[in-house]
């Protein structure tokens, strides 16, 4: 009887048992992801990752996080706890991490020093073993696009990190733009030689074009010396030379010519022409007295102000200016001087670290499967744009749900509805923290570009077809090339100290003007400091790049 009694009450805990189960599976299933099902491991996986922040918005702080995060663990099953560091701070804390030995188990869309790490160090996982079409088919299916691949190997010849990619189909940064609204008040046509450019400038100048009776026109204007897009150095490509300095990103000052030989940039025939030009507009008042110091935000209010009337920049469109003034500006080919033309620093469009996966990871399969399950199409482009549809998205502070940004199009199309303002994307999705990876021949396919994209491709089609470009872009050196860590470690020497005397004699010859005197000392400087010996270095790197 007892035994009876003992074998009921065992049979209804099973039977609660299971009900319980059930009901737990129940809520499980309620608890989907927005994006699908995709669980990766049974046993949840908990995993370390360093970022950067903008303003701190992509993600929270500790273990919460924004909606995307908590949507993508729903389906993958593995948690990631995110150390997100500023970007003033990113330099010094990597490097703090790799010499501590106290890495995370993966960097995300940052740059990481690959020959340092990975092939000296080997304090970063080589990945080919697992980039295949079973661990990553999403990555896989689109890595040899375009070519796209062709970067990424190290020194070695190994991958070292997942690549990150959003197609443009552009080729130039910065962009040539004049105030057609001033022109045609002049009666003036479109500049196309640096003599009728500089015609145009005094004519800026002195005949009132914005039409307030005031002397305030700034008839040429940029934002420092050096910036890649909109920085003084952008306008030596009216006379042949393709002027490159990336700060942040150690490079500078080479550049390779048509017969595939590499030549230090301020070396090239037109370099001075390009100081005197202008020095000769800083001396007369055409060329902004304040574009080697001021900042971004003095420069872009000058503009909003209609007191500028020819600068370089991205594009007008989606870029801070408001829609009435942008339709003031026309994209221009860069004047140029008939004796050298024009040579425009040329970019390719090659993927940048979406994801780098240190030694500390014991879960590197699992940790890629996580990263390909974002590339997955909707995914992705949720991460990027924000959420596509109402039910089950992100929600304000008051409950109410995030109008959806991003939808598909009559061609099956994703199109970008709209953008929040004051980066309101960050506080749910990605952004530019986001795994993406989207060839050109991928892309176009899938999603509809929206104005202020086709307004860089058209730039860009029109500089293709006029011949401006550089013969080969820097970005075969930049990219491409790879160099050992000891010959690396000395380039970056060179270009500190290279840097340095390029930037102080160019702004020494916009303001005071180029002597043959003060011409020899800055090419026996750079001499000096080795500017043939940083070539060779590149020339090897290239020439072994061109072999393979």
């Amino acid at each position: 009887m007892k035994s009876n009694t003992r074998n009921r009450i065992v049979t209804m805990l099973l039977i609660f048992a299971m009900a319980f189960t059930l009901l737990a599976g129940a809520g499980l299933a309620e608890e989907s992801s927005y994006f699908g099902e995709g669980k990766i491991t049974d046993e949840k996986i908990t995993l370390t990752a360093a970022m950067t922040g903008v303003d701190n918005k992509q993600i929270d702080t500790g273990e919460d996080v924004i909606w995307f995060y908590e949507e993508l663990e729903k389906k993958t099953n593995i948690h990631v706890k995110y150390d997100v560091i500023s970007e003033a701070d990113w330099s010094t804390r990597v490097n703090l991490m790799f010499a501590a030995a106290d890495m995370p188990d993966m960097f995300l869309a940052v740059p990481i020093d690959i020959e340092e790490y990975g092939v000296s160090q080997g304090l970063i996982v080589p990945l080919d073993e697992y980039i295949n079409e079973e661990i990553m088919p999403n990555y896989t299916s689109r890595l040899s696009l375009n070519d796209a691949n062709a970067s990424i190997p190290a020194s070695d010849g190994l991958t070292y990190y997942i690549g990150k990619l959003i197609a443009q189909n552009v080729n130039h940064e910065g962009n040539h733009f004049i105030n057609k609204t001033w022109l045609d008040k002049l009666g003036l046509p479109i500049p196309t030689t640096i003599d009728e450019l500089t015609e145009t400038l005094i004519a800026f100048r002195d005949l009132d074009p914005n039409g307030n009776g005031e002397k305030d026109e700034i008839p040429m204007s940029a934002n420092t010396l050096q910036h890649y897009v909109q920085g003084i150095y952008t306008h030596f490509d009216g006379f042949g030379v393709p002027l490159v300095d990336l700060d942040t990103m150690n490079f500078g000052y080479v550049n390779i010519d048509a017969d595939d030989k590499v030549q230090f940039t301020p070396y090239m025939p037109g370099f001075r022409a390009a100081c005197e030009w202008l020095n000769s507009l800083y001396t007369q008042g055409l060329l902004d007295q304040e574009s080697m110091t001021q900042d971004f935000g003095t420069w872009m209010t000058k503009i909003a102000d209609d007191k500028v009337g020819y600068f370089t920049y991205l594009r007008m469109l989606n870029s801070g200016f408001a829609p009435e003034l942008s339709e003031n500006f026309v994209s221009i080919l860069p004047p140029a001087d008939p004796q050298y033309g024009a040579s425009v620093p040329a970019i390719l469009e090659v993927p940048s670290m979406g994801a780098v996966l240190t030694v500390a990871n014991k879960y590197v399969e699992e940790t890629l499967r996580w990263i390909d399950a974002q590339l997955e199409t909707r995914t992705m482009m949720i991460a990027y744009n924000g959420p596509d549809k109402l039910e089950g998205g992100p929600t304000l502070e008051d409950g109410s749900p995030v109008e959806p940004t991003l939808a598909l199009n009559e061609n099956g199309k994703y199109v970008v509805l709209y953008t929040p303002e004051d980066n309101g994307l960050y506080d749910y999705v990605p952004v530019l923290n986001a795994q993406f990876f989207a060839p050109g021949d991928y892309y176009f396919d899938i999603f509809e570009m929206p104005p202020h994209r086709v307004e860089r491709y058209e730039a860009s089609k029109a500089y293709a077809e006029a011949g401006v470009m550089e013969p080969k872009s820097y970005y075969y050196l930049y990219k491409f090339s790879k160099m050992n860590n000891e010959n690396s470690i000395e380039t970056q020497r060179l270009l500190v100290e290279l840097q340095r005397l390029v930037r102080e004699s160019v702004a020494g010859f916009i303001t005071n003007g180029v002597t043959d005197a003060s011409w020899e000392r800055f090419l026996s400087q750079a001499k000096g400091i080795g500017a043939e010996r940083y070539v060779d270095y590149y020339q090897e790197a290239y020439d072994a790049y061109l072999n393979k």
